[in-house]
């Protein structure tokens, strides 16, 4: 019988990759199945697939967004809350209706704000993960108190957390989950550059060993003197360009020049597949994250012209970072999520 080499060289690229995953911890095996499923898609590839992170920066709070609603978890959770806890009268709109039903006739809802939310849900379109967070395991407030468990470092720093959600480590990391997940995505990409997108800036999330790209919803950002000439005066751009991009026998400047050209190529390829690309949903103006959505949206409508199959996407919401405010600010966010 006729062996299937693209199976064949999918199981080998699998088996390579698994030993870049040895950073990843608990969270090898999950990235191990992305690779094999990846590498599998890609032997016969005429699809596409996406992952966007949604950063909430700040920290959202995930009481007030997903809600004990059955009489015995609300009582419990009314209790703990006190003057912050949402009013169960307000969250019948928004009780999920899971595939299989929790235990012990436990119900949850989300925040009331989030019916739209509610409707992906219950269409099969939306997962909740439970239990997540920077903890190294399972901790007690007797367990942090005593110090008797390992504990994420530098706990309570706010730049440090963020950190440790987009990599596993503490702020001065070099590389995040997207970023690692992306180097696992073989050559199906015709162009790497555009395989990590982002629209929330310089965005460890999405570091690893290929370059990321960043934009703005209004498009890529050109070198602006190069569009519009030193000081307007035309001629002064093709001069600039050939300055900057001139090679260099320093190993650490010409590493720079290739950047810069890199970035040049890639702003005029970004936007010239942008202004071919037209959607027909319409996005929530004056919304910051939609705007970012829209454009991630208008990317992915541009990927055969782009030359990708596999992306990674960032944006990002701020205001989480709410403190005493949490009953006064966070529903307007949430409405806005």
């Amino acid at each position: 019988m006729k062996k299937n080499n693209s199976n064949l060289l999918a199981r080998r690229a699998f088996l390579r990759r698994a030993g870049h995953l040895g950073m990843m911890g608990a969270a090898a095996p999950w990235a191990m199945n992305l690779a094999a499923m990846s590498e599998a898609a890609a032997a016969g590839a005429d699809d596409y697939k996406a992952l966007i992170c949604i950063f909430l920066l700040g920290g959202n709070d995930y009481a007030s967004t997903l809600v004990p609603f059955d009489a015995m978890n609300y009582s419990r959770y009314a209790a703990i809350r006190t003057n912050i806890a949402t009013p169960q009268a307000g969250l019948t709109a928004t009780v999920l209706n899971p595939i299989k039903p929790l235990p012990n006739g436990m119900q949850l809802a989300l925040a009331p704000q989030m019916g739209r939310l509610k409707n992906l849900f219950d269409n099969g379109k939306l997962a909740v993960q439970l239990n997540v967070g920077t903890l190294v395991q399972p901790t007690t407030p007797e367990q942090f108190t005593g110090q008797s468990v390992l504990l994420p470092p530098k706990l309570f720093s706010h730049n440090d957390q963020q950190s440790l959600w987009q990599t596993s480590k503490p702020e001065g990391a070099t590389n995040g989950w997207g970023g690692r997940m992306s180097d696992l995505i073989p050559s199906s990409n015709s162009n790497s550059s555009f395989a990590c997108m982002s629209l929330a800036g310089n965005s460890v999330y999405l570091s690893g060993e290929r370059n990321s790209c960043q934009i703005t919803p209004q498009g890529s950002v050109a070198i602006a003197s190069i569009k519009r000439g030193i000081y307007s005066f035309p001629g002064t751009a093709a001069a600039l360009q050939s300055l900057i991009t001139q090679p260099s026998d320093h190993i650490l400047q010409n590493e720079f020049v290739r950047i810069t050209k890199s970035s040049i190529g890639n702003e005029g390829q970004i936007n010239s597949a942008l202004s071919q690309s037209m959607l027909n949903t319409s996005f929530n103006e004056g919304n910051p994250l939609a705007a970012q959505l829209k454009t991630v949206a208008r990317l992915i409508g541009a990927r055969n012209t782009l030359g990708v199959k596999r992306q990674v996407f960032m944006v990002s919401m701020a205001g989480f970072d709410v403190h005493d405010d949490l009953v006064t600010r966070q529903p307007a966010l949430l409405g806005a999520l």
